[in-house]
């Protein structure tokens, strides 16, 4: 099987939130803070993370802290960090 990357799972994330949000995600900051600084609502975070969670076949139950600032980057590297240790 392939190795997954960090741009991989970054492309996921944007193609999952041009589903969601009205914005085109490709504009995005990797670095902007989702909720704060891009104003995604929490509900959509975790659509993002549901869907990661079946694309790559993980469980992110214990990683899913929404009081905890997000953006792209951070949240890929939470999926790819859950991908490697379930290997």
């Amino acid at each position: 099987m392939e190795k997954t990357t960090l741009e991989d799972v970054k492309k996921t994330i944007r193609s999952v939130m041009k589903e969601l949000i009205e914005e085109d995600p490709e504009t995005f900051d990797e670095n902007s803070l989702l909720i704060e600084e891009l104003g995604i609502n929490s509900i959509t975070i975790v659509q993002i993370f549901l869907s990661c969670q079946d694309k790559y076949d993980i469980v992110l139950a214990n990683e899913m802290n929404l009081a905890e600032p997000m953006s792209i980057r951070s949240l890929a590297e939470i999926v790819l960090n859950k991908i490697n240790t379930e290997v």
